[in-house]
């Protein structure tokens, strides 16, 4: 799993669980954290984190390409991917950095449709990002387009990952990995959902008050 967040004080409570891989961002995440991108970028990259990815903004394949010139000249010894668009703009900007380098990782986003995500595999990107919620409020069908796609990198040997993102609730996690995705970005409070439930919450509470009694009984 990876976290979806640009927030410091998010990164450095969650990492802690010892289940997330890395961490995603993109410009409107950054912009939240009122810091100059690149700053907070750095920012990130001090915590205990071993991969980051980071979107390339910019109109058009050409500032895109300058974006991600910037962001490779980023000092630091952790891996580094990029989040790239799927349009025709993305696509040629992907088989470029792909043709010079090979082992750049890179996450291709914005993916509503299985022939968005057959394309991304297709050009070589390390994972593709359905936008699950998204989808879901534009009356399709996420769970299908994730099990098309699956279907597709499976039945080729490709080696492209789905990573799930786009989320409202933890429902929406589980049924994304169940259609076939290999992985998820999720945000902190999506994380919050999963891991405080009330249930187990009440179950525990009952195991500390009757371990109290024991002692109690124990002591007389």
């Amino acid at each position: 799993m990876f976290l979806d967040t640009g927030n410091i004080l998010e990164i450095a409570r969650n990492i802690k669980l010892g289940i997330f891989e890395g961490v995603t961002t993109n410009p409107t995440l950054l912009l939240k954290e009122k810091e100059e991108r690149f700053q907070q970028i750095n920012k990130i990259l001090e915590q205990d984190i071993n991969l980051i990815f980071v979107q390339i903004v910019g109109d058009g394949k050409e500032q895109l390409k300058k974006d991600y010139e910037k962001i490779q000249k980023i000092n630091t010894e952790k891996k580094i991917g990029i989040k790239v668009p799927i349009n025709r703009d993305g696509l040629e900007l992907i088989y470029d950095i792909k043709e010079q380098d090979p082992e750049q990782s890179i996450l291709g986003t914005a993916i509503y449709s299985a022939d968005q995500g057959i394309l991304a595999s297709l050009a070589g990107c390390d994972y593709i990002a359905p936008y699950v919620n998204r989808m879901s409020n534009n009356s399709l069908d996420p769970y299908r387009i994730i099990s098309q796609i699956r279907t597709f990198i499976d039945d080729r040997g490709l080696t492209t990952k789905i990573m799930g993102a786009s989320f409202k609730n933890s429902n929406q996690v589980i049924d994304t990995l169940m259609a076939g995705a290999h992985t998820v970005t999720i945000p902190p409070d999506i994380v919050e959902q999963m891991v405080h439930k009330e249930l187990a919450l009440s179950a525990i509470q009952v195991f500390h008050d009757h371990e109290k009694q024991l002692d109690q009984w124990i002591k007389r």
